[in-house]
């Protein structure tokens, strides 16, 4: 009991990972519309078509690549930058250095720069 008690007092004093916990959404759009295959850290989503949106990890943002493959067409990789996610400040407020502890863990301290893509012009290969 004493266990449960301490954990759920963890959870609810880390801000950023009870509002922005799980994968973070990455939407890519683009003006061809055969179907590609999307590579991400986390999955690999196959036979879509664009616009689509795909889960990444949420540890390693920065740098962390998104590919697209095509038969037809050599796309550029997507890569992620990072930046911090405002809702880690509020463990200044109410969650203390646990809460902060539990945001640095899980890395929601973090989200993606940019959450948005358009992949413009791929070339023929």
């Amino acid at each position: 009991m004493l266990f449960i008690a301490a954990v759920a007092i963890v959870m609810m004093s880390s801000c950023a990972t009870i509002v922005s916990g799980g994968s973070p959404k990455i939407f890519i759009e683009g003006g061809n519309k055969e179907p590609v295959t999307i590579i991400t850290e986390k999955e690999i989503y196959q036979n879509v078509q664009l616009p689509y949106m795909v889960r990444v990890k949420r540890h390693h943002l920065d740098g962390q690549r998104i590919q697209i493959k095509s038969d037809k067409y050599d796309y550029q990789d997507i890569i992620l930058e990072k930046k911090t996610n405002n809702w880690a400040f509020g463990n200044i407020l109410f969650g203390g250095l646990v809460g902060w502890g539990v945001d640095l863990l899980t890395n929601c301290v973090s989200n993606p720069q940019q959450t948005h893509f358009y992949i413009d012009k791929p070339n023929a290969k």
